[in-house]
């Protein structure tokens, strides 16, 4: 029997690639991802958060490399690391390719032939929390007059600073007023059959600490009809769109919708700049990149490549 999980792993993404029927197979039978159905079309990686910003992470790459069964290249590609895991690419794909499955898949296995380290992967959960932080400021930057540059000194101070929640005492409004301005604006979020269950919380891709992001959260202060903290807050300008939430919600909650009506509710009110989205997709591609290189650092990358001490 052919046994794939002995194979060594290596760097051979400099030499000829070799496509391998075998580990194809077994890629496809551990993800379901579907990766034969990839027409190559690239909607994932135009969707891709990270790549938008960076353009250092194709979907379409990995899900090729799948396809073709190059599990040894694949462990050692830092781009399996740059996932957000927000699905983006799989709802964008018209042939419902997974390519996160595949991501997932290849991370374990990089994890049990010791490619990455348990410590490693602790390090790199902590940074993408710390991450969410700088994001906030960034936001926060963009509210208040924009962002042109991020120091190095800027960076480090915005990871390791937790963003405090507010200090004022907030007081629900009645519920004639957030009626009248909340549910009638989101007719269809169903935010009145929230349990506080906590799912879409556990599920959110950018959810690390509740004073930057908890679609819980938001769902409570809408239903409480805080509008004016939520409507000036960067917290809506952080989530991702992904959907998660409110494929999660047993209850039909849609948390992407309501936090996109209230994005359009913050501009069509005037608590934001009409050019606030623009100013965000600039700092993104002022922060990502800095964050992929501290995943490179983080998990001993060096010039886009695992160094050949870790996969020996």
């Amino acid at each position: 029997m052919f046994d794939y999980l002995d194979r060594p792993a290596v760097n051979s993404m400099d030499s000829t690639l070799t496509p391998n029927r075998d580990l194809r197979k077994v890629i496809e039978t551990n993800t379901g991802a579907e990766s034969n159905l990839c027409w190559a079309c690239g909607s994932c990686d135009n969707e891709c958060p990270v790549n938008v910003a960076t353009n250092r992470l194709s979907p379409r790459k990995i899900v090729r490399l799948a396809n073709y069964g190059l599990l040894d290249e694949l462990i050692v590609e830092p781009e399996i690391w740059y996932c957000l895991t927000c699905y983006r690419c799989f709802d964008a794909c018209p042939n419902r390719v997974k390519p996160v499955e595949v991501i997932q898949f290849v991370r374990e296995e990089a994890l049990r032939r010791k490619i990455v380290r348990w410590d490693m992967l602790q390090s790199y959960k902590k940074l993408f929390g710390r991450f969410q932080r700088v994001r906030w400021q960034a936001t926060d930057r963009c509210l208040n007059g924009g962002l042109d540059s991020v120091s190095e000194e800027q960076w480090y101070k915005w990871l390791d600073t937790p963003v405090e929640l507010p200090r004022t005492k907030i007081t629900p409004k009645s519920v004639g007023d957030r009626t009248v301005y909340f549910r009638q604006a989101t007719p269809d979020s169903n935010i009145a059959l929230c349990l506080t269950c906590s799912e879409c919380t556990n599920c959110c891709p950018v959810f690390y600490e509740r004073s930057i992001f908890d679609p819980q959260a938001t769902i409570r202060m809408v239903n409480m009809g805080l509008t004016e903290e939520l409507l000036s807050s960067p917290s809506i300008w952080l989530c991702i769109s992904c959907g998660r939430c409110s494929q999660a919600c047993t209850q039909t909650v849609k948390g992407r919708e309501l936090i996109a009506r209230l994005r359009r509710m913050a501009i069509d009110g005037g608590h934001v700049s009409t050019q606030l989205p623009y100013a965000l997709k600039k700092a993104d591609k002022l922060i990502y990149p800095r964050l992929l290189d501290e995943i490179d650092a983080c998990l001993g990358f060096s010039n886009g490549k695992m160094p050949i001490s870790n996969t020996a």
